[in-house]
Formats: structure tokens, sequence, C-alpha cells
């Protein structure tokens, strides 16, 4: 009997369970992946992402398995530019899945919790009230096996199979309306992240792992038929519009394979019901034109944590405690959600721009004088 079971191993799992595991706390993280291995990914770790991997002793080791720090994010549009002030608020990140994955379930297994790879959940158990108790299952070797705990978490994606089992209410939805590809490249030489936002698309530029750099676009849904068919001829088509970057591309080498999607929706779901929970894309998804994915996962898996330990110490109801799991996370990414849809529309000017600019140096003023000095 687990205290927690914990489907999905990757950016909200796995530092889910680690977390949890830290506190004491028996925990079974399963993944029908192995790892390392690569996914569907906007990437990006910035913001908050970068002080939770140095709490969580990650950071330096991503560091070590070569992932460079970036210390310059230009957005431009309509002729505006912003700059992220890293100065103040220090680098980014752009890792390989596989490197960042491999490490959060390293961390998790480090701190205690059991990790089961290329492991299929087949269907949830439940009591006779219909509340979740468990999980039934296989492994490789394809054995029916059954595991019980008193929660099971969804961290499994957009396309969560715990979010679907249990019928989990989606509000807040707006409709999908980008597409995209990308893949990741040698020989194009680019030192931070860039995002150029055109009329109908918008590109973007991350430097990774092994000296690649990753190359994307993200376009209108419309777009797609013509965008799926000639993909490179696409990226051509864009970076023509782009000062500097044809050049760049005619001499890069793609190095992966392209990975893209079409109809990117936007949507929370209700994070906990009887027995169960969700965490990460499971619970709360959005488009990734600003690339937040990893960075919202992260935060959402340490409140969760915290909402059960909280729990399970006795210091507050459970439900209480993951309603206020759930206020948080809606509180907290609230104004993000729309603004992120409204750049999603490919509706960005350089007024955007400028109040972006000086929306990130007064919030940053403001955190500054609010420390002690």
């Amino acid at each position: 009997m687990y205290d927690a079971i914990i489907v999905g191993a990757r950016c909200a799992g796995s530092p889910l369970g680690m977390l949890l595991a830290k506190a004491g706390h028996k925990v079974l993280v399963v993944d029908r992946a192995s790892f390392p291995s690569d996914m569907l990914s906007t990437a990006a770790l910035t913001g908050e992402a970068i002080p939770h991997l140095k709490e969580w002793g990650i950071y330096d080791k991503l560091k070590a398995a070569g992932t460079p720090e970036i210390w310059e994010t230009v957005m431009r549009a309509g002729g505006g530019e912003f700059r992220a002030p890293h100065e103040l608020m220090g680098p980014s990140m752009a890792p390989r899945r596989t490197v960042l994955d491999t490490l959060l379930v390293d961390a998790a297994r480090e701190a205690g919790a059991e990790v089961r790879e290329e492991f299929s959940v087949m269907q949830l158990l439940r009591d006779a009230d219909g509340a979740v108790i468990g999980i039934e299952g296989h492994g490789a070797d394809g054995e029916t096996v059954a595991e019980r705990a008193k929660i099971v978490i969804g961290a499994d994606g957009r396309n969560s199979f715990v979010a679907r089992q249990v019928g989990a209410e989606k509000y807040k939805e707006r409709p999908a309306v980008t597409c995209g590809y990308y893949s990741y490249f040698t020989g194009f030489p680019q030192a931070g992240i860039s995002i150029d936002f055109l009329p109908d698309r918008a590109a973007f530029v991350f430097p990774s792992n092994y000296g690649q750099v990753c190359l994307g676009i993200e376009a209108k849904t419309e777009l797609f038929e013509r965008f799926r068919s000639d993909i490179e001829g696409f990226f051509r088509e864009t970076y023509a519009q782009i000062p500097g970057m044809t050049e760049r591309f005619a001499e890069s080498t793609r190095v992966e394979r392209w990975m893209g999607a079409n109809q990117l929706p936007n949507f929370y779901r209700k994070p906990f019901g009887p027995g169960w929970a969700l965490v990460g894309d499971a619970g709360y998804l959005k488009d990734p034109i600003m690339g937040q994915g990893i960075n919202d996962a992260f935060r959402d898996a340490a409140a969760l944590a915290k909402a059960l330990d909280s729990a399970w110490t006795g210091k507050e109801p459970l439900d209480d405690a993951l309603a206020a799991y759930q206020k948080g996370r809606d509180d907290a990414s609230a104004m993000f959600y729309e603004m992120n849809y409204m750049m999603s529309q490919m509706n960005v000017t350089a007024q955007h721009m400028q109040m972006m600019q000086m929306g990130v140096e007064q919030q940053i003023a403001a955190q500054s004088a609010a420390v002690p000095g």
C-alpha cells in the first residue's frame, strides 16, 4: 500500500514523487516510457523553474550535462522589442528532454520513490463508492499487477489517462488556434533565445545540449496543411522575413526528426476528486507559444506535494488542502493564461513588447523592494 501512485514520470510526476518521498511518504511513480527518451516539448526553463532546479540539486547536473546557461532573451514584434533582464532574474535554460527528464527520474529514485519504467496503466481501481484506490497495469514482461494507494495522481500530460478515467471537469476552455513544428540543428550560431512574431506565425530559437539549437515555428492552425506538406520550405519562407535568419538556416544541419502538433488546446481541469489528483499538463494546459509548460509543472508539483503532506501529517483535511492547491494554481496562472492565449492568436504588436518590458521591470523592482535589506 502506497501513500501515492503517480502516473507519469516527467516534469510534473518525478518532482512530485521526489518531494513526497523526501517528506517521508511511500511513493510509486510509473511511466510507459523508459529513460532517457524524448517527447514533444517547449523545452524552455525560465523564471521560477530555475530556482526549483537549484533547490532540488538538479541545476548543476544540467550544467554538467552540457546544458548552456542562457543570458539573452529577445522577443520582437511589429518593430518593437522585449529583452529579458537576465542580470536581475538570472539565466534561462532549454535542455533536451532526454537530459532533463532523466535527471528528474533519477532525483525521484534517489529521494526514495519507487520508479517503474515501461509500465502501462490499464485501469484505475475503485472502491464500492467509486473512489479511486489504485491502478492495474503491466510492465515490459506483460504480467498484470495491481497496486493500491491513498491517492492516484495523473501527471500524464494533456491526453491524461487518469483525467479521462475520472471524468475531470474542464473549465476556462479557449479554442485551439495554432500548430507547430520544431527540430534540432547544428551549425546554427545563436547564444540566446529569440522569438520573432510575424502576422500569422512566430519563430523560436533555443540553444540546447550537444551544441545543438532548437528551431521552431508556431503558426495559425489554418496554415497546418501547407506547413505539414513542406516543413523545411515553410521554415525558409518564414526566415526570409526575419533579418539574418535565412543565411544561418541554410548553413545549418538538422540532426533530429521534425516534431509537431496541430490543434493545441487551452483548458483547466478540476485537479482533484475522491482518491485522485492531477498535476502538470494533465490539470492545466495552454498553447506553448510562451514556453511555460515546464515552469508551471514544477510550480504545481511543489504545491501539490505541500498540500498532500499537510493533509497526511494532520495539519488540515485532505479536501481543504487540495482545494487550496487548486485555488493557488488557478490564481498563479490566471493572468498569464489570458496573455498567453492572446499571443497565440498572433496579434502581437510593438506596444505589447513595450508593455511586457515595463511589466517585467516593475515586477522585479517590486520584488526587490519587498526583500528586507
